[in-house]
């Protein structure tokens, strides 16, 4: 079924929209889940279910316009299991390792008034233009890292480095970008 007839079934509260939804992106969400939560398949279920909650609630805020579908939801559950290792953190005093907060900052969140997610949206095109500047190594590096929040461990396997040199160089790639977000900043908002 097409995107646009789920969109339809759902803006009528028909729960065969749902049932197509889940046939069509269920083993994305799930992937996008497992990536940030790891194999914890109860809570990876909850943030799936989640995700197909806050759809069917707040489809109204859904626009076809500006996002498919399918990266709506990639956000959607992005997000939501973020807050949920989040959560989980707070709750079982597990080790949260929150050196991504640097970048994962500048997403938007759909909460915020209309002038603070206009300038968190040129924020995210600033840090996306450094991130395309990045050499294919170090953007890998950091999409797997702060997009998909993959672990070091798993990297380091995926890319055939050590954790230390993983480590290291996300160290150093945080700081380049955070300089080069400054500067570029600075030089489009020009002199105070």
């Amino acid at each position: 079924m097409k995107d646009e007839a789920i969109v339809n079934l759902l803006y009528e509260k028909n729960d065969l929209g749902l049932l197509k939804l889940s046939e069509k992106y269920e083993r994305l969400l799930i992937h996008i889940a497992g990536t940030i939560l790891g194999g914890r398949w109860e809570d990876i279920e909850e943030c799936v279910n989640d995700t197909y909650m806050k759809l069917w609630k707040h489809i109204e805020r859904y626009d076809m316009e500006k996002a498919s579908l399918k990266t709506y939801l990639k956000v959607i559950v992005r997000n939501t299991a973020i807050n949920k290792l989040r959560d989980l953190s707070r709750r079982e005093g597990m080790e949260y390792n929150d050196d991504f907060s640097d970048i994962a900052q500048y997403y938007v969140d759909q909460s915020q008034n209309v002038e603070s997610q206009i300038f968190r949206k040129e924020d995210i095109n600033l840090l996306n233009e450094i991130i395309k500047e990045l050499d294919k190594k170090d953007r890998e590096l950091v999409l797997r890292r702060y997009y998909y929040l993959q672990s070091s461990k798993d990297i380091a396997k995926a890319m055939k480095m050590s954790v230390t040199a993983i480590d290291s160089r996300l160290s150093r790639l945080r700081s380049k970008m955070k300089l080069t977000f400054d500067q570029k900043l600075r030089w489009v908002e020009g002199p105070v």
